[in-house]
């Protein structure tokens, strides 16, 4: 009796669904939130894009994924509990920055940097040093 009493305190009773989170490029999310539909069972995406949950749900789970820059997912679990690599979208405004089509596209790339902070217009500059009438 003794024995029976204390298995389920060893996890024999839980189910584990484990998976990894990656995005478009095949990177792992870190901090990507992770979490069972209709329950308060929620965990986060450590920096190799892993997750472990812990559920006394034996057969299949719908799990919830949400991470800033990225579009939210649901995701079906199965059997066996191991979700593979689950791949997020990138959400519109981190598109539009990746496509060039963003105002933020001027401050991040080095091509615009060196056209117009690096090296601003020197024309000027050079008029004025080799006009000997100045």
């Amino acid at each position: 009796m003794f024995i029976l009493s204390i298995i389920p305190y060893f996890g024999i009773g839980q189910n584990k669904i484990t998976g990894k989170i990656v995005d478009q490029l095949g990177f792992p999310v870190y901090r990507a939130s992770v979490e069972l539909n209709a329950t308060d069972n929620i965990t986060y995406t450590d920096y190799d894009g892993s997750f472990s949950l812990s559920s006394t749900k034996d057969f299949h789970w719908k799990i919830n994924i949400k991470s800033k820059g990225y579009k939210p997912e649901s995701f079906f679990v199965l059997n066996g509990g191991n979700t593979g690599n689950i791949v997020l979208e990138y959400n519109t405004d981190i598109n539009k920055l990746l496509d060039g089509s963003s105002s933020l596209h001027q401050k991040f790339y080095w091509d615009t940097w060196n056209k117009e902070i690096l090296f601003p217009k020197s024309e000027h500059l050079l008029v004025g040093l080799f006009n000997p009438s100045n």
